[in-house]
């Protein structure tokens, strides 16, 4: 008999634990779109070393820090910043230029939020400006500041204020 029952457990353990669920992971496959557009991203990104490129929800956005657009508490731009910014509206006006492209200003969080805000607003118009004087249509760019509402960093450190002060060039994914 006990025989029989160890013969039977031995049967019956391997038939049971093949029951057992299994995990299947698998890589959610890329789209053609997502693939395209990293392409892209890749080749902008040779095209302009250094700048902050990357792929988002909306399309492809680029990331200036406010230091190098633009002097403290200042909506103007400089020659250093306009080198940078005529770079990116040659790629807009080369690859993208039947989409629409949104500027959005951002600030830290010294000062008052009223004044950030006016300050990011300003900053993004002067972008939006200096595009259109490169031969963006103006009815293609839509501005938007947003003061310190979005910080990308701890507002704590100077570190963290300096990347929470930019300015974002999206171009817009197509309709």
């Amino acid at each position: 008999m006990r025989t029989r029952t160890i013969v039977f457990l031995a049967l019956l353990l391997p038939a049971a634990y093949s029951c057992k669920t299994k995990k299947i992971l698998a890589k959610s496959p890329q789209t053609a779109e997502t693939k395209s557009t990293d392409n892209e991203i890749f080749n902008i990104q040779r095209e302009l070393p250094g700048d902050q490129v990357e792929r988002t929800a909306a399309g492809i956005r680029f990331t200036f820090s406010s230091e190098i657009l633009f002097p403290t508490n200042s909506s103007y731009l400089n020659e250093k910043s306009k080198s940078r910014i005529n770079d990116v509206a040659k790629v807009i006006r080369n690859k993208y230029a039947d989409r629409k492209v949104l500027v959005e200003g951002h600030s830290d969080k010294t000062g008052t939020p009223e004044y950030n805000l006016w300050l990011s607003e300003k900053r993004a118009a002067s972008v939006k400006t200096y595009l259109v004087s490169l031969g963006i249509p103006e009815a293609n760019i839509k501005t938007s500041g947003l003061g310190d509402t979005r910080p990308v960093a701890d507002n704590k450190t100077k570190e963290g204020r300096l990347i929470n002060r930019r300015v974002e060039v999206t171009v817009l994914k197509a309709d």
